[in-house]
């Protein structure tokens, strides 16, 4: 408990750590050339004459032709690329527009919004021809100069299903080691707008590095209006999971420094009802909300378009709040500690139980543990089945988006079959294994309990090396309370503990039910995570992982029943 009271005081000592820019980055102040006037008139005729921007649909292609033309008449050079994609098992080609002004450096700074709408969605002014209008927008207050570094805007297609179109720049562009940094314009809400958000997480990788997020969070400032970015509590998840649901996700993975800048609306309700819906109309949007995201993004561009050179900074440095971050090493260090309390409650049921430990007992709770994690080993492999059956959708990297029918209907014979196999793997394991246990050593609790522990200490360092944000955030509370947990004194005792450790895994509960009401799906949120499986999505390593602690935390619940030896 001292050293568990330790680690806790050490997070939040922390805060004594912390480390601000000594020298903000100036902020350019020249008066803004955006007019949000005509950015509606760019969105209003871009999504009234081309509606349905479906990812290669015949709509979306002529739409792109729009804005090549657009481009072309404010003076930019404009070209397009080119992707494959696979979207709900249909092969199709996602196109995007890019428009480039030379600037007087070979650096390259970059904007972009995405032009492509999601199946249920009619015109997509919010989502996302708001951003559309501002892009072009942008171009035209750019068009008469000369910028330091050459700018490239990019209309991307295949947001809606995992930043296709910014993954492929990010990964393909013949100039992207050019890039030094990336402005992602998500969307403006409609209505009036409440804030303005900065979304900075990688997309299976990387996170923005202070100084951009310094620049965009000052530069957004400046509207008068709130700025919302992850706190420290969020900041620790997104990296746990680096899942991004921007164009910034494809280029923090590569390592470009990169950043989205979105906002919200002051009815959260309706700029929820309106989101992938038919009512995204362009008569909700509103010029004065325009006006502010579209004179922010142009602040954030003109500041680091006058910066002598770009920093190269880690995007390993965690904030804390504001300005304030903490270095790598740092956190590090905090996330390895986390696991310090565990290590020493192993060690001493290490040494206080070893007598007991024979190879007898080593093979019973081995084929135990086995028998309770290979079922849901086996329910992940199925996923790659069903898939290779194609009796699964099939997408390239993210399943269908919110509110999309595939979602709302889920396979229930894919379902039922990957639960099947998982309770019918169990049944056989369960039988299997009684005459393989039966001539063995009688099972003692405390022995094991060194052995779950001793296997869960292989997984935490495992996970470590995968990524440490994610096994703190999901092991670190199991680690303790399983570690603390010792053999309940009777039935009443017995059943606490296995509440007890059943409670452990609360910060995953929460995950789920944060995750189900994002995603407006409710129990319908395991059918997301059967697609986000067969997708790649989730990476093995993190499933498997999830699956092995999950074994563990049912063995440990199971061993309850045993009894200690005298």
């Amino acid at each position: 408990m001292v050293l568990m009271a330790a680690v806790f005081l050490s997070w939040l000592a922390s805060i004594l750590f912390v480390q601000s820019r000594a020298d903000p980055l100036p902020l350019v102040q020249s008066p803004a050339r955006f007019d949000a006037a005509q950015a509606l008139g760019f969105a209003r005729e871009f999504v009234t004459r081309f509606p349905r921007r479906v990812l290669g649909s015949i709509e979306s292609r002529h739409s792109t032709g729009y804005l090549k033309q657009q481009f072309e008449s404010l003076g930019y050079e404009v070209g397009y690329t080119h992707f494959d994609a696979t979207i709900a098992s249909r092969r199709q080609v996602g196109r995007n527009v890019l428009a480039v002004k030379e600037g007087r450096s070979h650096e390259i700074l970059a904007a972009m919004a995405h032009y492509d709408t999601a199946p249920t969605t009619r015109q997509g002014a919010m989502d996302n021809g708001s951003s559309i209008g501002a892009l072009l927008e942008l171009a035209r207050a750019f068009s008469t100069e000369i910028p330091r570094r050459t700018l490239l805007l990019v209309a991307s297609d295949g947001a809606e299903w995992g930043m296709l179109g910014a993954l492929d720049i990010a990964r393909s562009y013949s100039e992207r080691a050019r890039i030094v940094a990336v402005i992602s314009l998500d969307y403006v809400a409609v209505g009036e707008i409440a804030e303005l958000r900065l979304n900075t997480v990688g997309q299976m990788g990387g996170y923005a590095p202070p100084w951009l997020r310094d620049i965009a969070r000052r530069a957004a400032g400046q509207s008068g209006l709130a700025v919302r970015e992850p706190s420290s509590f969020r900041e620790h998840l997104e990296r746990a999971l680096l899942i991004s649901w921007n164009d910034q996700g494809p280029f923090l993975r590569e390592g470009t420094p990169a950043i989205n800048l979105g906002s919200g609306s002051q009815d959260r309700w309706r700029e929820r009802a309106v989101y992938h819906s038919e009512s995204d109309l362009i008569e909700n949007m509103n010029v004065g909300s325009i006006r502010t995201f579209g004179q922010t993004a142009e602040r954030i561009l003109r500041t680091i378009d006058a910066l002598s050179s770009v920093e190269q900074e880690s995007m390993e440095w965690f904030r804390v709040r504001s300005d304030r971050y903490l270095a790598p090493s740092w956190i590090a260090g905090l996330q390895y500690a986390s696991f310090v309390p565990f290590l020493a409650m192993l060690w001493f049921h290490f040494a206080n139980h070893r007598k007991y430990l024979n190879l007898a007992r080593v093979a019973r709770e081995a084929l135990a543990l086995l028998a309770a994690t290979l079922p849901f080993a086996l329910a992940y492999f199925s996923i790659a089945l069903f898939r290779i059956l194609r009796l699964i959708p099939r997408y390239t990297l993210y399943p269908a988006p919110v509110k999309d029918p595939v979602l709302q209907n889920p396979a229930w014979g894919v379902v039922s079959g990957i639960l099947g196999v998982a309770i019918v793997s169990a049944v056989v394991l369960y039988f299997a294994g009684k005459p393989l246990t039966r001539n063995l050593a009688r099972p003692d609790f405390f022995v094991s309990k060194l052995l779950l522990m001793t296997v869960l200490l292989g997984v935490i360092v495992v996970g470590l090396g995968h990524n440490r944000y994610w096994t703190v955030t999901f092991l670190a509370l199991p680690a303790w309370i399983w570690g603390l947990t010792g053999l309940g004194k009777g039935s009443g005792g017995r059943v606490g503990n296995r509440i007890w450790i059943g409670a452990s895994g609360m910060v995953f509960y929460i995950f789920v039910i944060w995750c189900a009401a994002r995603l407006e799906l409710g129990w319908r949120v395991v059918w997301y995570a059967i697609l986000a499986s067969s997708t790649g999505m989730f990476s093995p390593t993190g499933v498997l992982l999830g699956v092995a602690a999950v074994g563990l935390g049912l063995r440990l619940v199971a061993i309850q029943s045993y009894s200690r030896i005298d």
